[in-house]
Protein backbone atom coordinates (compact mmCIF):
# COMPACT_ATOMS: atom_id res chain seq x y z
CA UNK A 1 0.00 0.00 0.00
CA UNK A 2 1.45 3.36 -1.03
CA UNK A 3 2.02 5.92 1.70
CA UNK A 4 1.04 9.40 0.55
CA UNK A 5 1.87 12.65 2.34
CA UNK A 6 -0.07 15.86 1.61
CA UNK A 7 1.43 19.02 3.08
CA UNK A 8 -1.21 21.70 3.59
CA UNK A 9 -3.89 19.04 3.77
CA UNK A 10 -6.48 21.39 5.27
CA UNK A 11 -6.52 23.55 2.16
CA UNK A 12 -9.06 23.42 -0.67
CA UNK A 13 -7.02 21.18 -2.99
CA UNK A 14 -5.44 19.27 -0.11
CA UNK A 15 -8.77 18.15 1.34
CA UNK A 16 -10.13 17.04 -2.04
CA UNK A 17 -6.86 15.24 -2.78
CA UNK A 18 -7.14 13.42 0.55
CA UNK A 19 -10.65 12.26 -0.40
CA UNK A 20 -9.39 11.04 -3.77
CA UNK A 21 -6.46 9.08 -2.32
CA UNK A 22 -8.44 7.54 0.55
CA UNK A 23 -11.09 6.33 -1.90
CA UNK A 24 -8.35 4.51 -3.79
CA UNK A 25 -7.13 2.69 -0.72
CA UNK A 26 -3.86 4.53 -0.07
CA UNK A 27 -2.57 5.30 3.41
CA UNK A 28 -2.79 9.07 3.60
CA UNK A 29 -0.92 11.41 5.94
CA UNK A 30 -1.50 15.14 6.03
CA UNK A 31 0.16 18.15 7.60
CA UNK A 32 -2.02 21.07 8.69
CA UNK A 33 -1.17 24.57 9.89
CA UNK A 34 -4.59 26.12 10.49
CA UNK A 35 -6.45 23.91 12.91
CA UNK A 36 -9.68 25.92 12.58
CA UNK A 37 -10.02 25.31 8.83
CA UNK A 38 -13.55 24.13 7.95
CA UNK A 39 -11.99 21.44 5.78
CA UNK A 40 -10.62 19.61 8.82
CA UNK A 41 -14.02 17.96 9.23
CA UNK A 42 -13.56 16.21 5.87
CA UNK A 43 -10.27 14.68 7.02
CA UNK A 44 -11.10 13.35 10.48
CA UNK A 45 -11.01 9.58 10.74
CA UNK A 46 -9.65 9.17 7.20
CA UNK A 47 -6.23 10.85 7.25
CA UNK A 48 -3.37 10.70 9.75
CA UNK A 49 -3.11 14.42 10.59
CA UNK A 50 -0.12 16.21 12.12
CA UNK A 51 0.23 19.91 12.85
CA UNK A 52 3.42 21.11 11.15
CA UNK A 53 4.90 24.52 10.47
CA UNK A 54 7.01 24.08 7.33
CA UNK A 55 9.47 26.64 8.73
CA UNK A 56 10.42 24.17 11.48
CA UNK A 57 13.20 22.13 9.89
CA UNK A 58 13.48 19.57 12.69
CA UNK A 59 9.72 18.98 12.68
CA UNK A 60 9.69 18.47 8.90
CA UNK A 61 12.59 16.00 9.00
CA UNK A 62 11.18 14.09 11.96
CA UNK A 63 7.78 13.83 10.32
CA UNK A 64 9.20 12.39 7.10
CA UNK A 65 11.27 9.83 8.96
CA UNK A 66 8.16 8.75 10.83
CA UNK A 67 5.85 8.56 7.79
CA UNK A 68 8.30 7.06 5.25
CA UNK A 69 6.30 8.41 2.28
CA UNK A 70 6.28 6.97 -1.23
CA UNK A 71 4.56 10.02 -2.73
CA UNK A 72 4.55 13.62 -1.46
CA UNK A 73 2.20 16.37 -2.63
CA UNK A 74 3.67 19.66 -1.45
CA UNK A 75 0.75 22.06 -1.16
CA UNK A 76 1.58 23.84 2.13
CA UNK A 77 2.21 27.53 1.51
CA UNK A 78 1.36 31.08 2.45
CA UNK A 79 -1.12 31.37 -0.41
CA UNK A 80 -2.53 34.90 -0.26
CA UNK A 81 -1.14 37.71 -2.40
CA UNK A 82 -2.40 40.41 -0.02
CA UNK A 83 -0.68 38.75 2.95
CA UNK A 84 2.56 38.58 0.96
CA UNK A 85 2.52 42.38 0.70
CA UNK A 86 1.84 42.75 4.43
CA UNK A 87 4.45 40.19 5.51
CA UNK A 88 6.85 39.41 2.66
CA UNK A 89 9.52 37.91 4.91
CA UNK A 90 7.26 35.22 6.36
CA UNK A 91 5.89 34.48 2.89
CA UNK A 92 9.42 33.80 1.64
CA UNK A 93 10.32 31.76 4.72
CA UNK A 94 7.21 29.59 4.48
CA UNK A 95 7.22 29.02 0.75
CA UNK A 96 10.92 28.90 -0.10
CA UNK A 97 12.60 27.76 3.12
CA UNK A 98 9.72 25.38 3.85
CA UNK A 99 10.13 23.79 0.42
CA UNK A 100 13.91 23.61 0.93
CA UNK A 101 13.51 21.83 4.27
CA UNK A 102 11.10 19.33 2.73
CA UNK A 103 13.25 18.61 -0.32
CA UNK A 104 16.40 18.29 1.82
CA UNK A 105 14.68 15.77 4.08
CA UNK A 106 13.52 13.76 1.09
CA UNK A 107 17.04 13.84 -0.39
CA UNK A 108 18.60 12.57 2.82
CA UNK A 109 16.09 9.92 3.84
CA UNK A 110 13.72 8.99 0.98
CA UNK A 111 15.39 9.88 -2.36
CA UNK A 112 13.17 7.43 -4.28
CA UNK A 113 9.93 9.20 -3.25
CA UNK A 114 7.96 11.06 -5.91
CA UNK A 115 7.55 14.72 -4.95
CA UNK A 116 5.03 17.05 -6.57
CA UNK A 117 5.83 20.70 -5.98
CA UNK A 118 2.59 22.58 -6.53
CA UNK A 119 3.30 26.16 -7.54
CA UNK A 120 1.13 28.88 -9.03
CA UNK A 121 0.33 30.49 -12.37
CA UNK A 122 1.06 33.83 -10.64
CA UNK A 123 4.71 33.35 -11.69
CA UNK A 124 3.69 34.24 -15.26
CA UNK A 125 2.68 37.75 -14.22
CA UNK A 126 0.99 40.32 -16.50
CA UNK A 127 0.53 39.26 -20.12
CA UNK A 128 -0.70 40.71 -23.37
CA UNK A 129 -3.55 39.01 -25.15
CA UNK A 130 -1.28 37.88 -27.99
CA UNK A 131 0.81 35.88 -25.47
CA UNK A 132 -2.14 33.69 -24.52
CA UNK A 133 -2.77 30.88 -23.85
CA UNK A 134 0.24 30.70 -21.54
CA UNK A 135 2.58 27.76 -22.09
CA UNK A 136 5.01 26.29 -19.60
CA UNK A 137 8.02 27.79 -21.43
CA UNK A 138 6.86 31.39 -20.88
CA UNK A 139 9.27 33.50 -18.82
CA UNK A 140 8.78 34.52 -15.18
CA UNK A 141 7.21 37.95 -14.55
CA UNK A 142 6.25 37.93 -10.85
CA UNK A 143 4.48 41.06 -9.55
CA UNK A 144 3.97 40.10 -5.88
CA UNK A 145 6.14 38.59 -3.18
CA UNK A 146 3.83 35.58 -3.26
CA UNK A 147 4.68 35.07 -6.95
CA UNK A 148 8.38 35.56 -6.20
CA UNK A 149 8.17 32.87 -3.52
CA UNK A 150 6.52 30.48 -5.97
CA UNK A 151 9.30 31.09 -8.50
CA UNK A 152 11.78 30.13 -5.79
CA UNK A 153 9.81 27.02 -4.90
CA UNK A 154 9.73 25.87 -8.53
CA UNK A 155 13.44 26.50 -9.04
CA UNK A 156 14.27 24.51 -5.91
CA UNK A 157 12.25 21.59 -7.26
CA UNK A 158 14.12 21.75 -10.57
CA UNK A 159 17.48 21.95 -8.77
CA UNK A 160 16.85 18.88 -6.61
CA UNK A 161 15.76 16.87 -9.62
CA UNK A 162 18.65 17.84 -11.89
CA UNK A 163 21.45 17.87 -9.31
CA UNK A 164 20.43 14.95 -7.07
CA UNK A 165 18.33 12.90 -9.48
CA UNK A 166 15.21 13.16 -7.31
CA UNK A 167 11.75 12.44 -8.74
CA UNK A 168 10.41 15.98 -8.53
CA UNK A 169 7.49 17.02 -10.73
CA UNK A 170 6.43 20.67 -10.84
CA UNK A 171 2.80 21.75 -11.30
CA UNK A 172 1.43 25.24 -12.04
CA UNK A 173 -2.27 25.49 -11.20
CA UNK A 174 -4.30 28.36 -12.60
CA UNK A 175 -7.58 29.28 -10.85
CA UNK A 176 -8.86 26.30 -8.87
CA UNK A 177 -12.43 26.55 -7.57
CA UNK A 178 -15.38 24.48 -6.37
CA UNK A 179 -17.07 23.49 -3.10
CA UNK A 180 -14.81 24.11 -0.03
CA UNK A 181 -12.98 26.94 -1.80
CA UNK A 182 -12.70 30.16 0.20
CA UNK A 183 -11.80 33.72 -0.73
CA UNK A 184 -11.85 33.56 -4.51
CA UNK A 185 -14.40 35.41 -6.63
CA UNK A 186 -16.56 32.34 -7.30
CA UNK A 187 -16.69 31.53 -3.60
CA UNK A 188 -17.36 35.15 -2.60
CA UNK A 189 -20.17 35.42 -5.14
CA UNK A 190 -21.68 32.13 -3.95
CA UNK A 191 -21.43 33.07 -0.29
CA UNK A 192 -23.00 36.47 -0.91
CA UNK A 193 -25.90 34.99 -2.87
CA UNK A 194 -26.60 32.48 -0.08
CA UNK A 195 -26.52 35.30 2.48
CA UNK A 196 -29.13 37.12 0.39
CA UNK A 197 -31.19 33.93 0.17
CA UNK A 198 -31.12 33.71 3.97
CA UNK A 199 -32.06 37.37 4.44
CA UNK A 200 -28.66 38.31 5.89
CA UNK A 201 -27.96 41.01 3.31
CA UNK A 202 -29.82 42.89 0.58
CA UNK A 203 -27.19 43.33 -2.08
CA UNK A 204 -23.98 41.78 -3.38
CA UNK A 205 -20.85 43.89 -3.65
CA UNK A 206 -18.48 42.83 -6.44
CA UNK A 207 -15.20 43.87 -8.01
CA UNK A 208 -14.14 43.98 -11.66
CA UNK A 209 -16.54 41.83 -13.69
CA UNK A 210 -14.80 42.29 -17.03
CA UNK A 211 -11.72 40.17 -16.33
CA UNK A 212 -11.45 36.71 -17.90
CA UNK A 213 -10.03 33.80 -15.93
CA UNK A 214 -9.23 30.11 -16.48
CA UNK A 215 -11.06 27.97 -13.89
CA UNK A 216 -10.72 24.28 -13.08
CA UNK A 217 -12.86 22.39 -10.58
CA UNK A 218 -10.69 21.19 -7.69
CA UNK A 219 -12.19 17.71 -7.96
CA UNK A 220 -10.87 17.49 -11.52
CA UNK A 221 -7.55 19.01 -10.45
CA UNK A 222 -6.74 16.28 -7.91
CA UNK A 223 -7.12 13.64 -10.61
CA UNK A 224 -4.48 15.51 -12.59
CA UNK A 225 -2.16 15.61 -9.58
CA UNK A 226 -2.39 11.85 -9.17
CA UNK A 227 -1.96 11.20 -12.88
CA UNK A 228 1.28 13.18 -12.82
CA UNK A 229 2.72 10.87 -10.14
CA UNK A 230 2.15 7.97 -12.55
CA UNK A 231 2.90 9.51 -15.95
CA UNK A 232 4.61 12.83 -15.30
CA UNK A 233 8.31 13.13 -16.08
CA UNK A 234 10.63 14.15 -13.21
CA UNK A 235 12.03 17.63 -13.76
CA UNK A 236 9.18 18.64 -16.04
CA UNK A 237 6.66 21.41 -15.46
CA UNK A 238 2.93 21.06 -16.16
CA UNK A 239 0.22 23.70 -16.33
CA UNK A 240 -2.95 22.62 -14.54
CA UNK A 241 -5.80 24.53 -16.14
CA UNK A 242 -8.92 24.17 -18.27
CA UNK A 243 -7.60 26.13 -21.24
CA UNK A 244 -10.91 28.04 -21.34
CA UNK A 245 -11.66 31.60 -20.28
CA UNK A 246 -14.68 32.74 -18.29
CA UNK A 247 -15.65 36.40 -17.90
CA UNK A 248 -16.42 37.10 -14.25
CA UNK A 249 -19.71 38.74 -15.21
CA UNK A 250 -20.82 35.50 -16.87
CA UNK A 251 -19.84 33.53 -13.75
CA UNK A 252 -21.95 35.84 -11.58
CA UNK A 253 -24.94 35.71 -13.93
CA UNK A 254 -24.80 31.90 -14.01
CA UNK A 255 -24.76 31.78 -10.21
CA UNK A 256 -27.76 34.11 -10.04
CA UNK A 257 -29.64 31.92 -12.50
CA UNK A 258 -28.79 28.80 -10.49
CA UNK A 259 -30.01 30.51 -7.34
CA UNK A 260 -33.40 31.20 -8.89
CA UNK A 261 -33.65 34.43 -6.89
CA UNK A 262 -33.56 38.07 -7.87
CA UNK A 263 -30.08 39.14 -6.79
CA UNK A 264 -29.04 42.79 -6.81
CA UNK A 265 -25.37 43.63 -7.06
CA UNK A 266 -23.13 46.66 -7.43
CA UNK A 267 -19.47 47.22 -8.19
CA UNK A 268 -17.70 48.35 -5.01
CA UNK A 269 -14.54 50.51 -5.25
CA UNK A 270 -13.15 48.63 -2.22
CA UNK A 271 -13.25 45.40 -4.21
CA UNK A 272 -11.36 46.77 -7.21
CA UNK A 273 -7.66 45.93 -7.40
CA UNK A 274 -5.05 48.49 -8.48
CA UNK A 275 -4.32 46.23 -11.45
CA UNK A 276 -6.11 43.22 -12.94
CA UNK A 277 -4.87 41.24 -15.92
CA UNK A 278 -7.76 41.54 -18.39
CA UNK A 279 -7.41 37.96 -19.65
CA UNK A 280 -5.48 35.06 -18.11
CA UNK A 281 -5.75 31.66 -19.79
CA UNK A 282 -3.37 28.69 -19.73
CA UNK A 283 -2.37 26.08 -22.28
CA UNK A 284 -3.05 22.58 -20.91
CA UNK A 285 -1.93 20.56 -23.95
CA UNK A 286 1.06 19.10 -22.10
CA UNK A 287 -0.97 17.53 -19.30
CA UNK A 288 -3.74 16.56 -21.73
CA UNK A 289 -1.17 14.52 -23.65
CA UNK A 290 -0.90 12.29 -20.55
CA UNK A 291 -4.63 11.50 -20.60
CA UNK A 292 -6.17 14.15 -18.35
CA UNK A 293 -8.90 16.60 -19.21
CA UNK A 294 -11.33 18.64 -17.11
CA UNK A 295 -14.72 16.94 -17.01
CA UNK A 296 -16.88 18.86 -14.51
CA UNK A 297 -18.83 21.64 -16.28
CA UNK A 298 -18.86 25.11 -14.75
CA UNK A 299 -22.60 24.93 -14.11
CA UNK A 300 -22.06 21.84 -11.91
CA UNK A 301 -19.12 23.49 -10.11
CA UNK A 302 -21.10 26.62 -9.29
CA UNK A 303 -24.26 24.72 -8.31
CA UNK A 304 -22.22 22.62 -5.87
CA UNK A 305 -20.60 25.77 -4.46
CA UNK A 306 -23.99 27.29 -3.72
CA UNK A 307 -25.09 24.08 -2.01
CA UNK A 308 -21.87 23.97 0.02
CA UNK A 309 -22.39 27.51 1.29
CA UNK A 310 -26.03 26.74 2.13
CA UNK A 311 -24.80 23.93 4.37
CA UNK A 312 -21.71 25.62 5.82
CA UNK A 313 -22.42 29.34 6.04
CA UNK A 314 -22.48 29.30 9.84
CA UNK A 315 -19.22 27.31 10.11
CA UNK A 316 -17.01 29.66 8.14
CA UNK A 317 -15.76 33.01 9.46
Amino acid sequence: MKRCLITGCEGFIGSHLADFLVERGFKVFGTIYEEDSPNIMYLEGKVHITHCDMRDREKVEGLLKEIKPDVIFHLAAQSYVTVSWEDPEETLKTNILGSFYLLEAVRKYFPEAVVEVVGSSSVYGPRKENELPLREDADFRPTSMYAVSKVGEEVLGYFYCKVFGMKVIRVRPFNMTGPRKLYDACSDFSRGIVEIEKGLRDELEVGNLETVRDFTDGRDAVKALWLLTEKGKPGELYNLCSGKGWKMKDILNLLIRLSGREIKYKVSPERLRPFDDPIYIGDNSKIRSLGWEPRIPMEKTLSDMLDWWRENLGRVK
